[in-house]
Formats: C-alpha cells, structure tokens, sequence
C-alpha cells in the first residue's frame, strides 16, 4: 500500500505481526482530525500474496456525521453520509473537475457541498435505488446544473 505525501507516494512497509489500518473518510470527521483518512493506492508484487480485508462502516444515508463533541473544537461542520456517499459514486460517472473531500466539511469552509447536501436530504427518498442520473441536478455543482 501506498499513501499520499503532498505530490508524492509513500510505500507503507508491513511491519511482521501487525495490522496496517486505514480509516475511512468519515472516521476522519467523527475524530475531529485524530484519525486520519488518506488518499492511498495498492500496489502488488508479481511473486508474493497479500491479503487484504476490508471492512466498512455504512451509516444510514440521512445520518448526520460531525465531531465527537468531548473531542474539543469541532474542526468540521455536519456532514450527510449519503450525500457525500452520492456524490463519490456519482463522480465514477461524471467528471466535475474535484472529488468530494472530507476537507469540503472543514469548519468555515465555503465549498457548495456543505449548503447543497440539505437540498439533496430534503428531495432524496432513501428508500429508493440511488440513481445518478436521476439525481443529477442535485449533485453537479452550481455551475453545472
């Protein structure tokens, strides 16, 4: 496995006897920063195994993740697990120019996500099949839809 450094790609070595852990984007903002999601990539080796198992969390899509609050200053506003789910699936099949980052959530940001994921709440019925086309206009950005 590899993680993201600025512009560059660090191999993480397995250490004999360990787990190599890698939290997901949500458990970033349930920490307020103490556990960090980072962009990663795997790589495998033409002549040794690796195993690999995932395991994810999936809170119901209205659940509203934020900071712990005994957990101090909260470093993130609110964010909505099936809008950001919504819309990470959504750009396998558009291309709006940026993934959704955790970061869109950090407290005082300005990023359109953090205003749009209460529309896409407020006209999404989670207990239909998500579809991107059908919700199109509720995840391309302003200028977009």
């Amino acid at each position: 496995m590899q993680v993201r450094h600025g512009d560059e790609w660090i191999t993480v070595r397995p250490e004999p006897d360990a787990f190599t852990i890698n939290t997901g984007d949500m458990a970033q903002i349930w920490s307020n920063n103490r556990y960090y999601a980072p962009e990663h990539r795997v790589l495998t080796h033409p002549s040794k195994e690796r195993y690999s198992a995932p395991m994810f969390y999936n809170p119901p899509f209205d659940a509203v993740v934020k900071p712990l609050p005994t957990l101090g200053a909260p470093q993130y506003s609110e964010c909505v697990w099936g809008y950001f789910r919504a819309q990470r699936f959504a750009g396998d099949f558009a291309d709006y120019g940026s993934e959704i980052q955790t970061s869109d959530f950090s407290a005082g940001s300005s990023s359109w996500h953090v205003k749009n994921q209460q529309r896409f709440l407020n006209q999404t019925d989670f207990a239909k099949p998500f579809s991107v086309e059908g919700n199109r206009q509720l995840l391309a950005p302003p200028s977009v839809s």
